[in-house]
């Protein structure tokens, strides 16, 4: 069992976010596998992307935004999951004056697995 709190983590800076990595594939005993939580602070987004064998998992925990999957913009709202499938393009803004929390599961993750849309 593994125990952790939200108000201990230490967060890394990355693109536009700051993330923690809670759990990586190494704890959850799965290659690939890992659990994050990312915070935007306002008016910041991440661009359009996708994976070509990632799976993702996103919950809002807090704030508001807008999360866009293959062009359709959907609102993002405390308590909203969507999964995003591999292939899928993505992007996530936070154009809120609040922070935007997300809590995120991926599989089948790799490093050098993310495209840029232009």
């Amino acid at each position: 069992m593994k125990k952790l709190h939200f108000d201990e983590l230490e967060w890394q800076n990355r693109f536009t976010y700051r993330k923690n990595v809670v759990f990586d594939e190494m704890t959850l005993r799965q290659p690939g596998a890992k659990f994050q939580i990312v915070k935007f602070a306002p008016k910041t987004n991440v661009a359009a992307h996708s994976h070509r064998d990632v799976v993702e998992i996103f919950y809002v925990l807090q704030g508001r935004g807008t999360f866009t999957f293959n062009g359709i913009a959907n609102a993002a709202e405390p308590g909203a999951i969507f999964l995003c499938e591999p292939g899928d393009s993505h992007a996530i803004a936070n154009d809120g004056d609040d922070e935007l929390v997300i809590l995120i599961f991926k599989t089948n993750e790799d490093p050098e697995d993310i495209r840029w849309m232009k």
